[in-house]
């Protein structure tokens, strides 16, 4: 007699035994008499619920291994959202993390809304910067947030405001300072041109100069009787002169004739140097001269019951070739 396994249960019963005590299978006659100890397999339903446990195993495995890597994908992506959010200047880029990524960690949600926060005030005090139009408010948005969007379009609105205070001063010096603050401004060239053109015109020292030689040269010839010194002070025709229009170079030499009186025996004119001068521009670089000064007349006359010294207040225009196309002077009375 031998023990073997049940093929049923897998108990150990006697090969002798007609039928298994435990699960009750008929065992007589189904095994040889000879000793055979080889463990036997287990029956199919014990291999049922090991095929069960084995694939519920594997199945938990790789839920866990699916929520892992979900879980790490999805760090991973708020991790790049949230790098891309932080570097934004855009309020909605910020919002849209912080609406799509409710469960980002504590620290990176604060991080975005402080910055949320920022940019939402950096745009609040570009509103304010542009409702005043102040250059001022510009600048100081430029120097509070010097890496800002606005800044390109603060500079041309500074620009703007500057050559706009340049052409309603209309000097060289507003001109000068545009120039100056704006090299690469949107009306440099504009006001350079400008600028050349209104040094252009301020009297300078050359200009004094070939004024009081054009008044001295024909003050010279008008006391000496000097028709062709005091021709080259005049063009053929006079707008006026001593107040009649159109008057010619003759009207002028007649005019020297007569103040020499037959007692008059040596006459001399004195400019003062109390020059009045202004420069306009008549023609594209041309320029027309008017003068203001007094000149004082004296004279030696035999006749000693008559004048020898009178002051007059002389107002003149002066051509471009400068000659003398306006002339009248008046009697200062002392």
């Amino acid at each position: 007699m031998a023990l073997i396994n049940c093929p049923e249960c897998g108990h150990q019963v006697s090969d002798q035994a007609k039928t298994c005590p435990h699960c009750g299978i008929e065992i007589a006659g189904r095994f040889t008499s000879s000793v055979d100890d080889t463990p036997r397999p287990p029956s199919g339903r014990k291999r049922s619920w090991i095929a069960w446990i084995v694939a519920l195993v594997v199945a938990l495995i790789i839920v866990f291994v699916g929520i892992f890597y979900y879980q790490r994908t999805q760090q991973e992506n708020e991790l790049r959202a949230y790098e891309n959010a932080i570097r934004s200047s855009e309020p909605a880029v910020l919002q849209n993390f912080l609406d799509v990524y409710a469960d980002a960690t504590r620290a990176h949600r604060d991080s975005i809304e402080l910055r949320l926060q920022q940019l939402k005030q950096v745009d609040k005090d570009w509103t304010n910067a542009v409702l005043s139009g102040s250059k001022a408010e510009f600048e100081r948005y430029m120097k509070l947030y010097p890496g800002s969007v606005h800044n390109v379009e603060a500079q041309i609105k500074i620009d703007s405001l500057d050559w706009l205070s340049a052409v309603q001063n209309n000097t060289s010096e507003a001109y000068q300072a545009y120039i100056q603050a704006h090299e690469d401004g949107a009306h440099y060239d504009e006001a350079l041109a400008k600028y050349e053109r209104l040094e252009a015109a301020k009297v300078n020292t050359d200009d004094k100069q070939v004024i009081a030689e054009l008044f001295a040269t024909y003050f010279t010839a008008l006391a000496k009787l000097d028709e062709v010194n005091l021709s080259l002070t005049l063009p053929p025709v006079l707008n006026s002169f001593l107040h009649k229009a159109n008057a010619t170079k003759s009207d002028v030499i007649q005019y020297m004739n007569r103040i020499h009186e037959p007692d008059v025996l040596q006459m001399q004119y004195i400019l003062n140097n109390d020059w009045k001068i202004n420069k306009t521009e008549i023609e594209d670089g041309q320029f027309e001269y008017s003068v203001e000064f007094s000149v004082d007349q004296k004279m030696d006359r035999s006749d000693e019951s008559k004048e020898r010294f009178i002051s007059y207040k002389v107002q003149a225009k002066v051509s471009p070739e400068y000659k003398i196309t306006d002339f009248n002077m008046k009697k200062i009375v002392q």
